[in-house]
């Protein structure tokens, strides 16, 4: 069954919302790592990414772990996106298709290709977006992602 686009795309956006807050966010206190925003970041996140706000509240100020990440972004999927914006169980059937496994890795090649631009200064998520969209319809991202959908169809033999 194929899985509708704008759930692949809503819910990859989620995951890759918080890794970019990982990724320009981060303070280490006494050993430990803090998503750590300033009253001014916080405002301009509040009204730039008011989809996204839960979840910001849900990680900054708390010990990171991957534990707390895919516990909040699981959190906020299913209480927003989840028999709400679209029907029951559609982000578990996001979760599990080649598609999302697809989109992740290619989001984090593009992080990885792009490591030494993206850590000159803080860009915005909507920035993110737009670049990791632009690099995703060039010829090296669309033979990455088919190469890793026949990969995965081998690898799942004929289901699928």
């Amino acid at each position: 069954m194929a899985i509708p686009q704008n759930a692949l795309t809503d819910t990859a956006n989620v995951f890759h919302f918080e890794f970019w807050l990982r990724y320009y966010f981060i303070e280490e206190r006494d050993g430990k790592l803090f998503i750590a925003l300033t009253d001014e970041q916080q405002k301009q996140m509040q009204a730039q990414f008011a989809d996204y706000w839960e979840l910001v509240e849900r990680v900054k100020d708390q010990p990171l772990s991957p534990e707390l990440s895919q516990q909040s972004v699981v959190e906020f999927l299913q209480l927003n996106l989840e028999g709400k914006k679209f029907p029951s169980n559609t982000v578990i059937k996001v979760l599990d298709s080649k598609e999302f496994s697809t989109e992740m890795y290619l989001f984090d090649t593009w992080v990885s290709l792009h490591e030494e631009q993206l850590m000159q200064k803080i860009y915005g998520f909507d920035y993110w977006m737009h670049a990791y969209g632009e690099w995703k319809e060039s010829e090296r991202a669309k033979q990455l992602a088919q190469s890793l959908q026949v990969q995965m169809k081998g690898e799942r033999g004929t289901m699928n």
